[in-house]
C-alpha cells in the first residue's frame, strides 16, 4: 500500500492548464495517460478570460456518494472520503453515487465500470509545477 497524504487544492488561480496533475493521477491509478481516467480534473477556459478550473475529491466527512450507493460499494472513511469494494459495483446499473457527488468530481471508469477514486497518493501535487495543490503526510489511523 502506498503512503497516503492529505491532499487539497490550495492555489487554484495558479493553474495554467498544463494537465500535469491529470496525467500523473491517470498514470498512478491506471498506468495510463488518459484524461478520462483520472481523479483530478482541469477544465480550461477557452476564452482565456480566467484560469482553468481544477477540481478533485474533497474527502467529505458525510459523503453523499456513499449514502447514495444502493449496493454498499462505497463506504465512508473516518478521516473523510470513501473506500470502494469494486465487486459490489458489478450489479449496479444506475451509478447513483456519480450523480450524488455534490462537487461533480466522481466519475465512472468506463472500462472497469466502477467509480474512479482519489487514493491520496499525492502525485497530483508532486507533479504540479505551479503549486496548485497542497499535500502532507497523513497521520496513521
Amino acid at each position: 500500500m502506498s503512503l497516503r497524504y492529505r491532499v487539497e487544492i490550495r492555489n487554484p488561480a495558479r493553474c495554467i492548464g498544463c494537465y500535469s496533475c491529470v496525467f500523473a493521477c491517470s498514470r498512478h491509478l491506471f498506468n495510463a495517460v488518459d484524461p478520462k481516467r483520472t481523479a483530478v480534473f482541469v477544465e480550461a477556459d477557452r476564452s482565456g478570460s480566467r484560469s482553468p478550473k481544477v477540481s478533485m475529491c474533497r474527502f467529505c466527512k458525510e459523503p453523499e456518494c456513499a449514502y447514495a450507493c444502493p449496493h454498499g460499494a462505497l463506504q465512508p472513511l473516518p478521516e473523510g472520503g470513501v473506500t470502494l469494494t469494486p465487486s459490489k459495483c458489478a450489479v449496479c446499473k444506475t451509478y447513483d453515487c456519480i450523480e450524488a457527488c455534490q462537487y461533480k468530481v466522481l466519475v465512472l471508469d468506463e472500462e472497469k465500470k466502477v467509480p474512479v477514486l482519489c487514493d491520496r497518493c499525492g502525485d497530483c501535487a508532486k507533479y504540479c509545477p505551479h503549486n496548485v495543490f497542497w499535500y502532507t503526510e497523513a497521520p496513521a489511523i
